[in-house]
């Protein structure tokens, strides 16, 4: 939770610095695009490859893909996914009162998906969201985008924290009274902090939009609910994704396998991270976890970086084709 806090407050200090600094201008969006491109794809080789090293022989000659139907399945499941994200991006254009064409709400939200991934745990989405808007309307799209954010994190703790209550354990911690109450702890402080921001925001009187955040979050008491459902739907389409990954990858389909999903998710969202969208943490976890229900290590990295790259890289390099220089509004 407190790395999580830190992520939520490094993105107000992001879009602070970013509203201050840079400048619209067709040699800059140039040189941004070029250098995200490289980015990504130089940080894929180098953390596939870390993650590849380690495994024993013996792992890789077990694997395999023994149910190509399943992999399909992982596949398709990419659709309704994106489409709940969108969802969820739509919700927070109407609470915030702006009014768009159909062009500009998908190259924004998927100039999001670009900006989101080279921040940590993908907080940085509103970066490339709030330049397709006027520049009284970007204060409050990062406000909303990162309380959405929020929502996807409480999805990640509720099924998480259910997830231990069910197995009576944490699958890479023994110590289960000490976590039941660490747990209670973070998700009560979680729901608490999403449903009554409003509340907090008299700490931060100098902050200009906090007036006309609260006002319309006044205005639209059902936003938070919205999201919520959205990123409930948005994990558990998450959970049947990674499930069939791994049956596809020789798994067996159990209850306890869903719930050790639950774990995975859960230590991922609440595990610091640098960029890329938590990959190499979240192939770590997985390990970690999921090799205790005896799943073959290789099958785990591939299921999950095959995760990654359906669910967050893809859906970036198309935002890559889409927001290209001229689509890009002029923006002093």
């Amino acid at each position: 939770m407190l790395w999580q806090s830190k992520g939520w407050v490094l993105s107000f200090v992001l879009y602070s610095t970013i509203e201050t600094e840079l400048r619209h201008t067709n040699k800059l969006r140039t040189r941004l695009f070029l250098l995200l491109k490289m980015l990504l794809f130089s940080g894929v080789l180098v953390l596939l490859w870390y993650q590849l090293n380690g495994v024993k022989k013996e792992a890789w000659e077990q694997f395999g893909i023994s149910k190509s139907w399943a992999l399909f399945g992982a596949i398709l499941l990419v659709i309704p996914n994106i489409y709940l994200a969108y969802r969820k991006w739509l919700v927070t254009l109407k609470t915030i009162e702006i009014s768009a064409d159909r062009k500009t709400k998908v190259h924004s939200f998927f100039a999001g998906l670009v900006t989101g991934l080279l921040t940590p745990n993908m907080i940085g989405n509103f970066i490339g969201r709030f330049y397709y808007f006027e520049k009284e309307h970007r204060a409050n799209i990062a406000a909303f985008t990162v309380l959405s954010n929020i929502g996807q994190f409480l999805a990640s703790i509720t099924f998480g924290a259910v997830s231990v209550i069910w197995l009576g354990e944490l699958l890479v911690w023994k110590d289960e009274e000490r976590l039941m109450y660490v747990l209670l702890i973070i998700v009560v402080v979680s729901y608490l902090f999403f449903f009554y921001i409003d509340n907090f925001l008299r700490f931060f009187k100098k902050m200009k939009f906090g007036a006309s955040f609260k006002q319309l979050l006044k205005k639209s008491p059902w936003f938070r609910t919205q999201i919520l459902f959205l990123s409930f739907g948005r994990f558990l389409i998450f959970t049947l994704q990674f499930s069939l990954m791994l049956m596809a990858f020789g798994a067996d389909w159990t209850l306890e396998l869903i719930a050790a999903i639950w774990q995975v998710y859960l230590l991922t969202m609440i595990a610091p991270s640098l960029i890329l969208g938590k990959v190499g943490v979240k192939e770590s976890i997985a390990l970690f976890v999921l090799a205790s229900l005896s799943v073959n290590e290789v099958a785990i990295l591939f299921a999950s970086l095959s995760i990654w790259i359906l669910n967050t890289v893809s859906p970036a390099l198309l935002g890559l084709l889409i927001c290209r220089d001229k689509s890009w509004r002029q923006q002093a």
